[in-house]
């Protein structure tokens, strides 16, 4: 087993582990009106992104096909993702120093929840 396959296959892992905290977090949260934790979203988005570009040119060098249009597809969702998050965590930083609750906050739990599922179904349906 080469270097560069041992590189794909810890990189792999570690972005399964960052899909499990942006999905795990949403299913975790769906039945939630208030108090919502975007944390490990925003560092499974994090985590997305590097893993994924890491991937990318791990197979570049390795002389391995990157399939270009769905990597194109998957990077805009980690970013959708990453900036909805942003968004959240700002809005809700807001609502606390308002002394305000965070329940109109939960719609972009569902949007990040759809988002990440989307990811799932794009990287195991697309072939």
């Amino acid at each position: 087993m080469s270097f560069l396959e041992i590189m794909r296959i810890v990189l792999l892992v570690v972005h399964i582990v960052g899909t499990s905290a942006i999905v795990g977090a949403f299913v975790l949260q769906m039945p939630w009106r208030k108090g919502f934790d975007f944390s490990p979203m925003l560092v499974g988005s994090i985590v997305q992104i590097v893993s994924g570009c890491g991937l990318i040119a791990v197979r570049r060098f390795d002389d391995l096909p990157v399939p270009e249009l769905k990597m194109i597809v998957k990077m805009g969702l980690a970013i959708l993702i990453l900036a909805i998050v942003i968004v959240a965590l700002v809005r809700q930083r807001r609502l606390v120093n308002e002394e305000r609750s965070d329940a109109p906050l939960r719609p972009l739990i569902y949007a990040v929840g759809a988002a990440g599922i989307a990811a799932v179904v794009v990287a195991l349906a697309w072939r």
